[in-house]
């Protein structure tokens, strides 16, 4: 199987950013996703403060990076001080 070597795959990614020079000033919200559920309507019609909502996923499994409703990485929540981020673990090129 041919495996590109890094000089290659860095070259071809500064063309894809080259092509996009244009519009690389442009504001894109990014969403960090601990999980999702679904619940029923009268179980959101019951929730009140202090009530917990479980998500399918463990504390260890980390957060999923969201641009434009797409999975574009994943991370971990760290605290840096008294500030609240995310630590990217790796960069998902395709959703699967």
């Amino acid at each position: 199987m041919f495996k590109p070597n890094e000089d290659a795959i860095r070259a071809a990614n500064q063309a894809e950013v080259q092509a996009w020079s244009n519009y690389l000033d442009l504001s894109v919200s990014l969403a960090v996703e601990l999980g999702r559920t679904k619940l029923t309507a009268e179980e959101i019609l019951a929730l009140e403060q202090s009530s917990i909502i479980q998500l399918p996923r463990s504390t260890g499994e980390g957060v999923d990076l969201m641009a434009g409703g797409k999975r574009i990485a994943r991370g971990e929540i760290i605290m840096i001080e008294d500030r609240t981020g995310v630590r990217i673990n790796e960069i998902v090129s395709e959703e699967r």
